[in-house]
């Protein structure tokens, strides 16, 4: 192996260099296998950062609005579904948390309203959440550039709500106003004055459009209900893979709770996976995109390999010849030329991935690639700083390529030393 190793290292890949010139230059075949395995590597590694980095996104956009597990009670809605609502007691804390581990549990409240202004008015879902809930973070991290997330703790300032660019845009309010929001509670319309703290932009086409949000407390003195009393019980904090199990086993809790205390009560448990499919099912849809572009760009990775290695095989058919006539075997030459085609699958890994991990960081810095938000619920392309995921297709586009280079090396075999003295 040494020996081939060494007559791999000496046969040169450039061509020698023509009259007048003083240095060589690599061989246009060899040049382009580079280019080739290095755009293909650039495609697969671009591919799969993307997609990960896209199903990253919307999986954090849906599970912000779409909780990971809703309890609510069973009928009911808007003011009727208040005031009869689930009350997040002790009791049924401890069987949260018994069902899903290292879970946390947080009330909201779900309120029709309407905003209106001198003008106009919009229609929207105003959401009563809890201060440090997971939704309030994500909230938080979606509010407009010199915007401020208002703290929603109780006796917080005045009645702060968040609004979206969206309603923000339709109003033509602005942070600061204040603005008429009405309800219709118990047959009754009743108004309260409301300050835009904040205006939020997730890009996220129906909930932007519905959704408002402000401290849960305002929502439970209009409806007259006591601080443990919302909705619905919001359960985050629990592994992606761990919400269908957890789902289940509180079902269970919840339903032996039930005949234990023999109360009436009903309960709805609903988790992201039920409430966020639509999204899911199409995410899923990319993941066979994938596995075709990787597909396709093995194929041409291959074929530029094998091309290649025909092409300095023919350059090379004296020196095969003569290695012939020395007592070479024709093993030892084929594992010689194998050997010079991977320091050209060599070449386009190095630059593939050089290319490819620059065109991810400063994506993900500068955000260069835009997209248009109403149609793909993101302003950029989104790319996933996978590295381990990158690793590992270096590796694999390494394996198939070794093992598809040892087809025309099988050439050599019928190479004649007698013939190649007279070959030009």
């Amino acid at each position: 192996m040494r020996i081939e190793l060494e007559l791999a290292r000496r046969l040169s890949l450039r061509q020698r260099a023509a009259a007048g010139r003083r240095h060589s230059r690599l061989a246009p075949g060899v040049v382009i296998a580079i280019a080739g395995t290095a755009l293909s590597l650039l495609v697969m590694v671009l591919a799969v950062s993307i997609a990960t980095g896209f199903k990253t996104e919307i999986r954090q956009k849906v599970t912000g609005f779409e909780q990971q597990i809703t309890v609510s009670q069973a009928e009911g809605y808007g003011a009727e579904r208040v005031n009869r609502g689930i009350r997040l007691t002790d009791s049924l804390r401890t069987i949260i948390a018994d069902a899903a581990p290292g879970s946390h549990a947080s009330l909201r409240i779900h309120q029709p309203a309407m905003i209106k202004t001198d003008t106009d008015f919009e229609g929207i879902v105003l959401q009563g959440i809890t201060d440090g809930s997971d939704t309030y973070r994500f909230i938080a991290r979606q509010t407009a550039e010199g915007d401020t997330m208002p703290h929603f703790a109780y006796g917080h300032e005045g009645n702060p709500i968040v609004i979206s660019r969206t309603t923000a845009s339709a109003l033509g309010l602005a942070t600061g106003e204040t603005v008429a929001v009405h309800f219709f509670i118990g047959g009754n319309l009743l108004t309260r004055k409301m300050r835009v703290a904040a205006v939020y932009d997730t890009h996220f086409g129906e909930y932007d459009k519905l959704m408002a949000f402000c401290p849960i407390d305002i929502l439970q003195r209009l409806n007259h209900t006591d601080s443990l009393t919302g909705t619905s019980i919001d359960i985050n904090g629990l592994d992606t893979d761990m919400i269908d199990e957890a789902t289940a086993s509180l079902r269970a809790g919840l339903f032996k709770h039930l005949q234990t205390t023999g109360s009436t009560e009903s309960y709805r448990i609903d988790n992201v996976n039920t409430t966020g499919a639509i999204y899911f099912n199409w995410l899923e849809l990319l993941d066979t995109n994938i596995v075709v572009i990787l597909s396709l760009m093995g194929c041409v990775t291959g074929f530029t390999l094998i091309s290649s290695l025909l092409i300095i095989i023919l350059q090379r058919v004296r020196t095969i010849g003569l290695l012939k006539a020395l007592g070479a075997a024709d093993s030892q030459i084929r594992r010689v030329f194998v050997m010079m085609a991977c320091r050209i699958v060599a070449a386009g890994l190095i630059a593939g991935n050089l290319v490819a991990v620059a065109i991810i960081v400063l994506q993900n810095r500068l955000h260069i690639i835009p997209l248009n938000p109403e149609a793909y619920y993101l302003n950029y392309v989104p790319m996933a700083e996978c590295f381990g995921t990158i690793a590992l297709i270096d590796v694999a586009v390494a394996i198939v390529s070794v093992a598809l280079l040892l087809i025309p090396s099988h050439l050599i075999s019928r190479i004649s030393p007698a013939e190649t003295m007279r070959y030009e």
